[in-house]
């Protein structure tokens, strides 16, 4: 009887959902139209003649993460961080990582190859999303994959090996926030030092607010102001983030 109930329940919110998101559908502006806001953005994301409102980024997705609305990735930035450390709290006492046998010499081989073509990857969808898709969590989530992939293959006492534990991961994600918390209040600093406007997580300088990181790195590379730094504080924090809730979740034993 109670098979039954949770059956008609089930296709009942099934049923809700699929209208629901069948009127938002049907309520979409035609193609060719564009709200004023994201005509605001598209226009000034990259716009060379007016650099008044730029955030000097072809990607007007990694402009609008970390420029336009960065407060917003910031505090989300800061809630990942708090439920990382709510979730480590659960766990007393030191961990110890003890190693197995993992799994068949093959699999391991490749996983140490693997590893370093998934950590380049990380890295690259990293540093490149100013021009191409991709972005900091991105990359982190890519980094803790080839954390998860050695945890599997090599076992989890092979990390230590590879100078990584969960306390040298907890400073790490640390490292990555304080660099995104640095980045964030350089132009305060700068403005109480020069005694002129600035903004924490100014990005590009305003007629009326000179501060601004470089635009580009060395002659032709566009950086995007602080965007590829503050990037990489994000993949370092949200990646080892993830191996540090993946390495909690598979430890059972505990030191003596």
């Amino acid at each position: 009887m109670k098979d039954w109930r949770a059956s008609i329940l089930g296709v009942f919110f099934i049923v809700l959902m699929s209208s629901i998101l069948t009127y938002a559908f049907l309520g979409y502006p035609g193609i060719g139209f564009v709200r004023p806001l994201g005509e605001f953005y598209l226009f000034n994301t990259y716009n060379f003649e007016n650099q008044s409102w730029w955030s000097a980024s072809p990607n007007a997705v990694t402009g609008l993460l970390w420029d336009y609305r960065g407060y917003d990735t910031l505090y989300e930035t800061m809630v990942f961080y708090v439920g990382i450390a709510a979730v480590a709290m659960f766990f007393e006492g030191h961990a110890k990582l003890r190693k197995t046998g993992g799994m068949t010499v093959i699999v391991r081989s490749s996983a140490r190859l693997i590893f370093v073509f998934i950590i380049t990857s990380a890295f690259a969808i990293t540093i490149f999303s100013i021009k191409t898709p991709g972005g900091g969590f991105q990359g982190g989530s890519i980094m803790a994959i080839a954390y998860i992939a050695i945890i599997v293959s090599l076992s989890r006492g092979f990390l230590p090996e590879m100078d990584l534990d969960v306390e040298k991961a907890h400073l790490a994600k640390i490292a990555g926030l304080a660099l995104i918390a640095g980045l964030t209040i350089v132009p305060v600093v700068y403005s109480l030092a020069s005694g002129s406007a600035a903004y924490a997580l100014q990005n590009l300088p305003k007629a009326w607010a000179p501060f601004g990181y470089p635009t580009f790195l060395g002659f032709a590379s566009l950086s995007g102001g602080l965007i590829i730094p503050i990037q990489l504080g994000e993949m370092i924090h949200v990646g080892m983030g993830f191996t540090i809730m993946f390495l909690l979740l598979t430890l059972k034993d505990k030191e003596d």
